[in-house]
C-alpha cells in the first residue's frame, strides 16, 4: 500500500515536469513543501481537462459518484493494479479518468522488534504516481486514489507493495483518452529504475501531525 507520501518541490518544477497548461492551484499551495501527507488530505493532481493537462487539488481517497459517506475514502486511497478493473469503485475511473499524483517520495513501515519503523523511498526527483480520479456531484468534490503494484526488488525488503510509478515514456500513454485497457494496465508495474533510495527515518513520522522537514532525514 501507499498510506503516506510527500511532495517537496517548487511550483516551476512541478509545472514543467508534467507540461501543465492550466494551473488551478494558488502560489501558496504550489510552493508549500508537504513532508508527511496522510489520506483524506487535499493533494496536487494532474488530469486532462478539455484535452489540456491541468494541475488542481483533489481529496486523497476516491469517492465514486454513488458514495453516501466521505468515510469511504479511508478504504479507497489506494487501488491495487491487479484488481482495479474488478472493483466497483475503480472500474469506471481506470477507463475514463486516469490521472497523475505527483510525489517526491513515500513512506512504508516494517515491524522491528517492538517498533513500527518507517522508511522513506525516493528517486531524487519527482515521481509520477499513477492515479485515478472521480467527481462526486453531491459533495462537489474531486477525489483520487493512488494505484499500487508489487514492490520492486529494491523496495521489497521493507514492504511488498509500492506506488505504480509511471516511466517517462508512459506518461503520455497513461493520460491519453483513447488508450486501450491493455496498454493502460501494462504501465502499472514495479519501478524498474536503479535510482530508488531507501532511508530509515524517525518514528516521529508515524504521527500524521508531524510534518517537519526532518521527516525525510535519516
Amino acid at each position: 500500500m501507499c498510506g503516506r507520501y510527500n511532495i517537496v518541490t517548487d511550483a516551476g518544477a512541478l509545472i514543467d515536469a508534467f507540461d501543465i497548461v492550466i494551473n488551478e492551484l494558488s502560489d501558496s499551495q504550489l510552493n508549500t513543501a508537504r513532508y508527511n501527507i496522510p489520506p483524506t488530505s487535499t493533494v496536487p493532481l494532474v488530469f486532462m481537462r478539455d484535452g489540456q493537462r491541468t494541475l488542481t487539488g483533489a481529496h486523497w481517497g476516491l469517492l465514486p459518484h454513488w458514495a453516501k459517506d466521505k468515510k469511504l475514502a479511508f478504504k479507497t486511497f489506494n487501488a491495487r493494479a491487479e484488481t482495479i478493473t474488478e472493483k466497483a469503485s475503480f472500474r469506471s475511473p481506470i477507463q475514463k479518468s486516469r490521472c497523475i499524483v505527483p510525489a517526491s517520495g513515500w513512506f512504508e513501515w516494517r515491524r522491528e522488534g517492538d517498533i513500527r519503523q518507517p522508511y522513506y523511498f525516493h528517486t531524487g526527483g519527482l515521481a509520477p504516481f499513477a492515479g485515478i480520479s472521480a467527481w462526486h456531484p453531491g459533495f462537489e468534490l474531486l477525489s483520487c486514489s493512488i494505484i499500487t503494484t508489487a514492490a520492486s526488488p529494491a523496495a521489497a525488503g521493507i514492504h511488498h507493495r509500492m506506488p505504480a510509478i509511471l516511466e517517462q515514456g508512459g506518461i503520455d500513454r497513461w493520460m491519453a483518452d483513447d488508450a486501450d485497457m491493455d496498454t493502460v494496465l501494462s504501465l502499472l508495474k514495479p519501478y524498474a529504475g536503479n535510482d530508488l533510495s531507501v532511508t530509515k527515518v524517525s518514528t516521529r513520522v508515524n504521527s500524521t501531525r508531524y510534518r517537519d522537514p526532518d521527516c525525510i532525514e535519516g
